[in-house]
């Protein structure tokens, strides 16, 4: 039976299951693509095996902005305290791109494959970021790269048939994305 879900380390890895309650705080970088079998070829996937995704997140940085909040403190005099209290939200801003390669490609019928790998369907896409990752004391700064990518997942192609008869295939994905510090 074909797993529908498969999840990869920060080193890009297969493993069984990602634990997300053991990452505080945890977030995601999530894509959607499609991609068009091309006329002549066949596709098909019957495991994770053929699969890769790459990110790049050269373009998302981390920036501050400035929120209040109410914070409650003891009086030592008795009661307590409601006083407004400066944070800053630490949020992601820019543009993840993934590209992907997924399943195997078949000539419909007189094509030549050449090389080991099997010929795989490929698909680009960009994703915009601009999500809170962290909320911190207030601080003058925040490097521009205070996240790391803790892991991936992956779920198994969806196939379906347009009107004119070709094959599209939808993948969907992400990254687990961690807060490493300002």
């Amino acid at each position: 039976m074909l797993n529908n879900v498969a999840y990869f380390d920060a080193e890009g890895n297969r493993i069984d299951h990602f634990d997300t309650e053991q990452v505080a705080c945890l977030r995601t970088i999530e894509y959607c693509t499609s991609a068009i079998v091309p006329d002549g070829f066949t596709f098909s996937f019957t495991s994770f095996d053929n699969f890769t995704a790459c990110s790049d997140l050269s373009e998302v940085v981390c920036m501050l902005e400035e929120e209040e909040v109410e914070g409650t403190v003891e009086d030592p005099c008795g009661g307590t305290l409601t006083c407004p209290v400066i944070l800053d939200a630490v949020r992601l801003v820019g543009t993840a791109r993934f590209h992907i390669n997924i399943g195997n490609l078949t000539p419909i019928e007189g094509g030549h494959q050449l090389g080991q790998r099997p010929c795989t369907l490929s698909s680009d896409t960009a994703v915009s970021v601009n999500q809170v990752i962290r909320t911190i004391c207030q601080t003058d700064s925040c490097q521009e790269k205070c996240f790391d990518t803790i892991g991936a997942f992956a779920f198994a192609p969806q196939l379906t048939t347009d009107a004119c008869g070709r094959q599209i295939v939808t993948v969907r994905g992400g990254l687990f994305i961690g807060f490493n510090g300002c």
